[in-house]
């Protein structure tokens, strides 16, 4: 993942690092997934009430105990809210998930992330039904 300056780049440039972050994410990537992130980011589940802080901390530990539960992830059908002033994006999308007891779940998410340096600094996450994303 490279640094992006995000800010003068406009729309486009903030629809497709978000994208790339969950294109990773679904190739299970976890290194390339937390390249996305500054080493101080904050990641809340607000659905759920969970706060993960530090990206080589708390945030790769829920990344990894993720992938461990499911077998399969697809994020797909996005749609986006780009504001490069606040230097944030808002993104809908539906995910697909395969457990590996071969159970399937779709749910509907609401991502919000807030940028710094070209990199996610706070990310707010709503998802439909259970959380599937930490303790």
């Amino acid at each position: 993942m490279r640094d992006l300056k995000l800010k003068n780049n406009g729309r486009a440039a903030y629809i497709e690092t978000v994208e790339a972050y969950f294109r990773a994410l679904d190739a299970r990537c976890v290194d390339d997934v937390l390249g996305y992130f500054n080493e101080d980011a904050v990641f809340t589940v607000q659905s759920a009430f969970v706060t993960c802080k530090g990206r080589d901390r708390e945030i790769k530990t829920m990344f990894e105990q993720f992938l461990e539960t499911y077998a399969a992830v697809v994020h797909t059908d996005f749609e986006h809210i780009v504001d490069p002033t606040a230097q944030a994006i808002s993104s809908r999308f539906r995910v697909e998930l395969d457990d590996r007891q071969q159970g399937h779940e779709t749910k509907q998410s609401v991502n919000h992330w807030y940028f710094q340096e070209g990199k996610f600094q706070r990310v707010y996450v709503w998802i439909s039904g259970d959380n599937v994303l930490g303790d």
